[in-house]
């Protein structure tokens, strides 16, 4: 098990980009001592030295019940100063913390001790990766064995670079177009814009060139193309079968925001869930193709379900780290699976599987990476 993290840890190392003499602040945001060990140790193998922030749930829970909004502050003041020293992070995603348990006034001192820090690491344009790693807490959530959602997610985490590149590069040539259309549900079609903007890959890796296009943010598992739209062009419908709590949802866009929301159950919270969010939470931050030969089904774990291949996943709020024009607190995922996805006409995705005529290496690409697992 152990040469199974560690082979993890290289390749997030790898991915990040982490160069000798750097400081790279490794998010905890997980209770697994292993693979929090492996990546300290890849880090320091690369030369660099690993700052921890270690907010994994049980820790995070622990902090927030026991120390006071004072201290709280205080802490901020030390994790600010070190922010503008680190050179690069790594986030370990996967926990939840449980924030029923902590008093408001604790909270929001956490809170606003979180925003300041995230606005220090995006005025700086910090490369980011993150990288979903299977906990027991997950798996429990989920249905789950731990075995079954590390057999689930570990291969698409190891995807090759190579592989991975040569998916991206030829569904971003089939995607040349500016009008795109996802159709959803029963009669749902949502009208984006794209404009000049620009379809970033996500290979897994935060290059030099990524940087010069401000896309400082990557995941693993990798494999998806991705692109930000005309923030005011968005019209139609969106079908989700479930935002947060709510269910059977349908959001109506008009001039690029969401003006009305309908749901069978839980509609009430999700417009007051926006509303929470400074910004624009309501207009669409970004849309993207999943690509990953090693993902066949969803688990209800988004940062995973949307690197299915031929999952289509829809992103409200911020967007200015990939090149956007939005402003917001929000930045939010939706995947969707047996959507459409239309470019200028062509129908590049039909109900969830990518069109074989339209991608015939990316297939190729699939049949040589799943026999090889």
């Amino acid at each position: 098990m152990t040469n199974h993290w560690r082979a993890v840890a290289h390749r997030i190392v790898a991915g990040l980009n982490v160069q000798p003499g750097e400081l790279i602040q490794v998010r905890d945001h997980i209770d697994h001592p292993d693979m929090l060990l492996e990546v300290l140790l890849a880090v320091e193998r690369a030369g660099a030295a690993p700052l921890i922030d270690q907010q994994s749930p049980v820790y995070l829970n622990r902090w927030l019940a026991e120390a006071s909004p004072h201290a709280i502050e205080q802490s901020g003041r030390q994790r600010r100063r070190l922010m503008e020293q680190v050179d690069r992070v790594v986030s370990l995603s996967g926990g939840i913390p449980d924030f029923e348990r902590v008093a408001p006034d604790a909270l929001a001192a956490w809170q606003a001790m979180d925003e300041e820090l995230t606005a220090i690491e995006e005025a700086r344009l910090l490369p980011n990766l993150i990288a979903a790693i299977p906990t027991a807490q997950r798996a429990e959530r989920l249905g789950m064995t731990l075995a079954e959602l590390e057999a689930h997610v570990t291969p698409s985490l190891l995807l090759d670079i190579d592989v991975s590149r040569r998916l991206i590069a030829e569904t971003r040539a089939a995607v040349t177009g500016r009008h795109i259309v996802i159709t959803t549900g029963e009669g749902c079609e949502l009208h984006l814009h794209h404009g000049d903007r620009f379809w970033h890959g996500d290979d897994g890796v935060i290059d030099d060139e990524d940087r010069r296009r401000q896309t400082i943010v990557s995941n693993l598992p990798a494999g998806s193309i991705y692109t930000t739209v005309l923030e005011d062009r968005t019209e139609g419908s969106l079908y989700l079968p479930q935002a947060l709590e709510a269910t059977d949802v349908v959001l109506h866009f008009k001039a690029g925001r969401i003006e009305r929301i309908e749901a069978a159950s839980g509609g009430d919270a999700l417009e007051r869930w926006f509303d929470s969010h400074s910004g624009e939470p309501r207009r669409i931050s970004h849309i993207g193709v999943g690509l990953n030969p090693h993902l066949r089904t969803p688990i209800g774990w988004t940062i995973v379900d949307e690197h299915i291949a031929g999952a289509i996943f829809v992103a409200m709020g911020e967007n200015r780290y990939m090149g956007g024009q939005n402003a917001s607190s929000l930045n939010h995922d939706f995947a969707l699976f047996g959507a459409s996805l239309w470019v200028d006409g062509r129908e590049l995705v039909a109900r969830g599987n990518l069109q074989s005529a339209i991608f015939p290496e990316a297939f190729e690409s699939f049949r040589e990476d799943r026999q090889s697992t």
